[in-house]
């Protein structure tokens, strides 16, 4: 005669499978919540390092996130953005930077870091070499890009 003991690490073994799968999107739920709330402040500087060309090239650079990826761009006449990827008029609009890397409780934020680098670094992009991790506006760009 078995005794229920014997099942129970199956049981345990499916509920601890459950939890690998679920645990970004239960998480995401509340994190939506609580982010509204708490990351005002953070959002709004992050919009501004996001729009803020002297932040990434320096004065009349007219180089920014936003040249790509805002939609109200507006190019400077007087300074043209000179970059092979840049197509006036046509942004890449960010959409669903949560769900594509994560921002749960257990999110470090390196992959969508190591994204931005990307556009950051990258000679056809922005071509502006790394930017350090701990920069004191990066935590709220990503913040900002993370609400797109």
């Amino acid at each position: 005669m078995r005794s229920n003991v014997d099942y129970l690490w199956i049981i345990l073994a499916v509920i601890v499978v459950i939890l690998l799968f679920t645990w970004r999107p239960i998480v995401g739920m509340f994190t939506n919540v609580s982010d509204s709330v708490t990351d005002k402040e953070g959002y709004e500087a992050g919009r501004e390092a996001f729009y803020n060309a002297d932040l990434w090239g320096g004065p009349g650079s007219n180089r920014s996130c936003a040249m790509c990826h805002a939609p109200d761009f507006t190019e400077d006449p007087a300074n043209p953005v000179e970059m092979d990827d840049y197509k006036p008029g046509e942004p890449v609009v960010l959409t669903e930077i949560r769900k594509k890397y994560g921002g749960g409780v257990m999110d470090t934020g390196d992959e969508l870091f190591e994204r931005i680098m990307m556009c950051v670094s990258s000679p056809s992009k922005m071509g502006l070499g790394r930017v350090s991790r701990s920069a004191p506006f990066m935590d709220d760009l990503m913040t900002y890009v993370m609400r797109q």
